[in-house]
């Protein structure tokens, strides 16, 4: 009758791995310098032959041992880049639309909606009261950025319906603000100090979110109709 024993393996770690933080590593080799040893896998046994051999020098070469392989590791896979998103600027109002659902439009169909002009703006809309945003037609007078003229009722929601919107109108020269032009400076100025008297929580510095420009626009744009009415 045929017996089976079972004999325990004693299973050698690598210090090395457990001095650095506690994983466990089979070790397939022995340091030993004096008195001390150090058991060691495959890769820790070739660095430190590495730290000796620049310390000390190469010293005798044991043509009896097989070199030791040194793993290399495998290059990080690059990721694919991805195309900017395109972006368009909404000048004035957008007939039959309120102020967030023509951008919303806009969103759908795979643009981003910006402020000012950058290197992934490809259309400005120009709606009801545009020429008023003398910024946005000097940007895209001066990036060669298509207009695309909405303020004939219709053609916006046409446009969308399609699912193109395309450039190719004329721009209208930008509309002086009162007795002259204000500079992105001065209305940046004129912005934060209208929003805090009318309670909107804006950052001293940086970009001003889009909701507080547009409501500053319609209150002055208000308050301009309401004194052209009374003369």
């Amino acid at each position: 009758m045929r017996t089976t024993v079972l004999v325990p393996v004693e299973k050698v770690l690598c210090d090395a791995h457990i001095a650095r933080d506690g994983s466990e590593e089979e070790a397939t080799e022995t340091l030993t310098l004096g008195v001390r040893a150090w058991d060691l896998c495959v890769e820790h046994n070739a660095t430190f032959a590495r730290y000796l051999v620049d310390a000390l020098g190469a010293g005798v070469h044991d043509t009896s041992a097989e070199p030791v392989p040194v793993p290399v590791p495998e290059p990080e896979p690059e990721e694919p880049a991805t195309a900017p998103v395109p972006s368009v600027m909404i000048a004035g109002e957008v007939p039959g639309y309120d102020w967030e659902t023509a951008r919303e439009a806009v969103r759908n169909l795979g643009y981003q909606v910006v402020g000012r002009a950058d290197g992934s703006t490809v259309l400005l809309i120009l709606g009801e009261g545009g020429e008023r945003s003398g910024s946005k037609l000097r940007d895209a007078a001066e990036r060669g950025i298509g207009c695309m003229d909405v303020r004939e009722p219709g053609r916006f929601k046409s446009a969308v319906c399609a699912g193109e919107l395309v450039g190719g109108d004329p721009l209208p020269e930008p509309a002086k603000v009162g007795p002259k032009e204000m500079s992105e400076r001065e209305r940046n100025r004129a912005v934060r100090a209208w929003a805090r008297t009318n309670g909107y929580d804006i950052p001293t510095k940086g970009r001003i979110p889009m909701h507080v420009r547009h409501a500053f626009d319609m209150s002055h744009r208000d308050a301009s109709e309401g004194k052209a009415a009374a003369a």
